[in-house]
């Protein structure tokens, strides 16, 4: 190789080595170029101020929903199911046909009966005819005292065999009407235990019939809080199998003691359901109002829900985020337990641009 070779091998090293310095230097200013625009820009919010005011105290406790009527119900004949007339699901009225039991055995019973009791009437009849002709012949002395008794407890005897056989009559009534499995209320049906062709006894369950509108709420409230509660006070709860949305209940019955093993007090709410979106069983969280507290307060739409409750304060013209806990909601405000204080501003309806560190105009 010549030395004119090394030359231009050397100049092009030199000129790749430039190009490469050149470029990490423009990245490098370009970098700051947006630093500097980043630390520029400022952001526009609507902010409000922290204010306190008195807001309700509340008890969070768990609950169950519960149905208001409820019940497994039993067949209360024997027979073969001939036909079911209901679902799992199905909303029945008072009286609504639930299953159909084979019903000629009883029928024949009940026609049997009738019989029995046409035969013991015209018997009945007869004897008593018989009865006033006595009377009769005792007044005129035709009959002794004797033969008069006797046909008097004929009488008796036979008006006593009449109304039991009524009784045996109303009694395969009974039967054939107990073979028509019926609704004892209006209600759901959230089981059903018998299909065609079963055979069931008196007390086989049939379905389970509960009614969901409206619905109990079952609270248990520690000894500490039951004075501030009584029937009428209205409680708020919400569920995860519905959320976003707070429902409200009405206390109506309390427990007549305090429970030993745990002190507390069992407390029943009363909701209602006509929309059906709960359901019987649904586990709830419930805010029970046990008095007033002083509490700073913001709009509820300076509340960001994201994997915390947070707002967004802002101090020395820059943003913080700040993590809070929430407390009671009144109106559009929400009660802020621990996080901001009286007289701090709060952004509000926060646009996308406005972060913690971000500057505001």
């Amino acid at each position: 190789m010549n030395s004119w070779s090394f030359v231009v091998r050397g100049l092009a090293l030199a000129l790749v080595f430039s190009s490469a310095l050149l470029a990490a230097g423009c990245s490098r200013e370009s970098a700051a170029n947006v630093e500097v625009k980043q630390a520029s820009a400022k952001v526009h919010v609507q902010t409000a101020v922290v204010v306190e005011q008195a807001v309700p105290k509340v008890l969070r406790l768990t609950g169950v929903l519960s149905s208001n009527e409820r019940t497994d119900l039993a067949a209360n004949a024997s027979g073969r199911v001939l036909r079911t007339f209901v679902e799992r699901g199905d909303h029945v009225v008072q009286g609504a046909l639930l299953a159909q039991l084979d019903a000629r055995s009883a029928t024949l019973s009940r026609a049997e009966a009738e019989a029995n009791v046409t035969s013991a009437a015209e018997q009945l009849k007869n004897v008593q005819a018989d009865c006033q002709r006595y009377v009769s012949l005792l007044a005129k002395g035709a009959i002794t005292q004797q033969e008069y008794d006797k046909q008097t407890t004929s009488c008796h005897t036979q008006a006593a065999t009449e109304e039991a056989a009524r009784v045996r009559s109303a009694e395969a009534l009974q039967t054939v009407s107990d073979s028509s499995i019926r609704a004892p209320f209006s209600g759901v049906i959230a089981e059903r235990f018998v299909h065609v062709g079963d055979y069931v006894h008196a007390d086989t369950r049939v379905v389970t019939l509960l009614v969901d509108d409206p619905l109990r709420l079952e609270l248990t409230v520690p000894e500490a809080n039951i004075a501030s509660v009584h029937t009428g006070l209205a409680v708020s709860f919400q569920t995860v199998a519905v959320p976003g949305r707070v429902f409200t209940a009405t206390v109506k019955y309390l427990g007549g003691e305090i429970r030993e093993a745990t002190r507390d007090l069992v407390v029943e709410a009363v909701t209602e359901n006509h929309d059906r979106a709960l359901l019987p069983g649904m586990f709830v969280t419930a805010q029970l109002p046990v008095g007033e507290v002083t509490l700073p307060v913001v709009p509820a739409k300076a509340v960001v829900h994201a994997s915390n409750d947070s707002v967004l304060a802002v101090v020395d013209g820059h943003i913080e985020e700040r993590v809070v806990q929430l407390g009671p909601v009144a109106g559009d405000l929400v009660a802020i337990v621990d996080g901001v204080k009286k007289g701090e501003q709060v952004v509000v309806s926060p646009p996308a641009g406005a972060v913690d560190g971000a500057q505001v105009e």
